[in-house]
């Protein structure tokens, strides 16, 4: 008998937004990062890089520029990435203002 709701399995489990890397890399989106110290857009991303033979898989996470990313889903997907401020410190704080335009849409 079916669920009403759909049940479990319709459900989809949340997941941060999927961005394409240099080199065809397909990965994650985990956040955005301003650093202080010259207002560049970073973006911090994870993907399963599968090497050697036998084959290993080794989960990968890599602070990239922002502007190299290329959005694969809309940009509503994109809203909700949490942002944050690399300071001048060493620091990092919250992010208080506008989202990052240069990044293809995926800031906004």
């Amino acid at each position: 008998m079916a669920e009403r709701d759909g049940g479990l399995y319709a459900r989809k489990p949340p997941s941060p937004p999927i961005v394409e890397l240099g080199g065809g890399i397909v990965g994650h989106l985990l956040c955005w990062e301003l650093h202080e110290r010259d207002g560049s857009w970073h973006a911090w991303v994870s993907w399963v890089q599968s090497t050697g033979d036998p084959v290993r898989h080794r989960h990968t996470i890599a602070c990239v520029r922002a502007g190299t990313l290329r959005p694969i889903e809309t940009p509503a997907a994109y809203k909700h990435v949490p942002r944050r401020v690399l300071g001048r410190d060493g620091l990092i704080r919250p992010w208080t203002g506008n989202p990052p335009g240069h990044a293809a849409g995926m800031g906004t």
